[in-house]
């Protein structure tokens, strides 16, 4: 019997991929998170996926094992020319990730940088339009098409080319 919860919710903007931790990874069975995890890799595989941001809007701690999980994902999305960043971490979050060395350590292929918001860690991603060429985000600020945070629950696909999907 599956969870009823996603372990993920998953999110795309253009060659942007936003991953959202639904909770903690204990709540889960071992395969749900292994499932979410490999169903996260095989999106950063798809040709027209990029960067990555994990958004912890929904999370105030996360375990070791989730610490591997982001390593992997962020040696991933640099392997395919794309960066990886972080939004919404905890005070706890950020202090765990900087005692591993791994926020903003680029002497490392599986660093990752923190943004206070979403609409700041999208504002500094060069992300590709739907059907166009490679442009920053030029509107950092919440907009009816643009998600001001995971809690909101609208499909804004018809204005803003977001979708929103869960795993």
């Amino acid at each position: 019997m599956s969870s009823a919860k996603a372990v993920f919710e998953f999110e795309r903007s253009g060659n942007l991929l936003i991953v959202i931790p639904t909770g903690s990874l204990m709540e889960f069975r071992d395969s749900d998170v292994r499932n979410a995890y490999n169903e996260t890799y095989r999106l950063l595989n798809e040709p027209d996926v990029m960067h990555l941001l994990v958004d912890f809007s929904q999370l105030n701690y996360f375990a070791s094992t989730f610490v591997g999980m982001l390593i992997r994902l962020a040696r991933k999305a640099r392997q395919g020319g794309g960066q990886a960043v972080l939004c919404n971490l905890s005070d706890n979050m950020k202090q765990m990730m900087k005692s591993l060395m791994l926020l903003e350590n680029t002497k490392t292929d599986f660093y990752w940088v923190a943004f206070p918001s979403r609409d700041e860690a999208i504002a500094a991603l060069p992300i590709a339009a739907e059907n166009g060429p490679s442009q920053a985000h030029k509107d950092p600020q919440p907009t009816s098409e643009t998600p001001a945070s995971s809690a909101d629950n609208t499909d804004a696909t018809a204005g803003g080319g977001w979708s929103r999907y869960t795993k």
